[in-house]
């Protein structure tokens, strides 16, 4: 089997030959290819370059194409600092009145640059590999995490709680839904297998499982059964320990739950095993960056074994990998998979 089919198998609910690898790691591809992730946002080329480089050296199933967490809330208005050798990060908000949210001019998420950059990417992977290895195409934030940025934390977290204001917390997540529908709309055209968005303001380190119910899982279940209409498969991610949420997000109609390490990932198993697939989830820090490979390989193994009753498992990281993460751990997560 080929990465692709590999995956792809896995995502299906049947055995493959051995677990796939995908790894969400955009900083540590642009790093060791050697551009700077004001290149890695604003050249496709080098945005594509970075990620091919990475999924031959390390013999990658599948590869999560990310660039940041800000160019959706760029596209909107929002004011980012894109930063020379960081990823970008929202710096303000583009809506200071929830009350005023139908002043917001409409998404054109197409006519940002980094958007373009990042769509152009993937095309130039998916061509390259020609169905070889698994694309997931990730599309930024979903609706609630969007409008988090388009408000400001703050602002929003007080507004949601408002019950005044419910109706225009709503006005702002439906337009974001629209943003974030358009990305996946794009993506879809890429030659994407997968599309991904992370929720993780939505995520119990942040706000109540409560209000997650109320104003996150609707809007993750529209997205998700947009990608299905699409004709990709879906992954939802969500950083922190999810453990309060896991049942509901078992419910958000994602093909593959994308988990941090913080989650419990023996009761992701108990919930997931029979239905939905588990990507990750080893701690990107202190075991992928600064452990040593012999502690990387045995936590994938251990995270390998987990699983093996169901097969549903994709191995990765928790999160993004650290640019600095050394080339020895990378393979070690890779040597653990193949040698399964």
């Amino acid at each position: 089997m080929n990465g692709y089919e590999r995956t792809a198998a896995v995502l299906r609910g049947e055995r493959s030959d051995r677990p796939p690898v995908m790894l969400h790691n955009f900083m540590h591809a642009a790093r060791e290819f050697g551009v700077t992730m004001r290149e890695f946002r604003t050249d496709p080329a080098a945005f594509a370059q970075s990620y091919i480089h990475s999924i031959e050296k390390y013999s990658l199933d599948g590869i999560m194409i990310d660039m940041d967490t800000a160019t959706l809330a760029g596209a909107l208005g929002v004011p980012v600092d894109l930063r020379e050798h960081d990823p970008a990060v929202a710096v303000g908000a583009a809506l200071n009145d929830l009350r005023e949210v139908d002043r917001l001019p409409p998404p054109d998420v197409a006519a940002y640059a980094p958007v373009q950059v990042w769509l152009e990417g993937v095309r130039r992977i998916a061509e390259y590999f020609h169905g070889a290895i698994f694309v997931r195409g990730n599309c930024d934030q979903c609706p609630f995490a969007l409008a988090t940025l388009v408000r400001g934390m703050e602002g929003w977290l007080m507004d949601i709680l408002d019950p005044e204001l419910e109706a225009a917390a709503h006005a702002l997540l439906e337009y974001s839904t629209e943003a974030t529908s358009q990305f996946l709309r794009l993506m879809s055209q890429t030659g994407a297998h997968m599309l991904s968005n992370g929720d993780s303001a939505a995520g119990p380190s942040v706000v109540s499982p409560r209000i997650y119910r109320r104003f996150a899982l609707p809007y993750e279940r529209r997205i998700a059964a947009l990608a299905h209409e699409l004709g990709c498969s879906y992954t939802l991610h969500i950083c922190g320990n999810t453990k309060a949420i896991l049942a509901d997000l078992a419910t958000c109609g994602a093909d593959a739950l994308d988990l941090d390490y913080q989650t419990d990932v023996r009761m992701a198993h108990e919930l997931m095993k029979n239905s939905m697939v588990f990507i990750g989830n080893l701690d990107p820090s202190a075991v992928v960056t600064f452990g040593t490979p012999e502690l990387v390989e045995a936590k994938s193994r251990e995270l390998i074994d987990l699983f093996a009753d169901t097969g549903r498992f994709i191995l990765n990281a928790g999160c993004a990998i650290p640019a600095t993460a050394p080339e020895a751990n990378l393979r070690a997560m890779v040597r653990a998979a193949q040698s399964w």
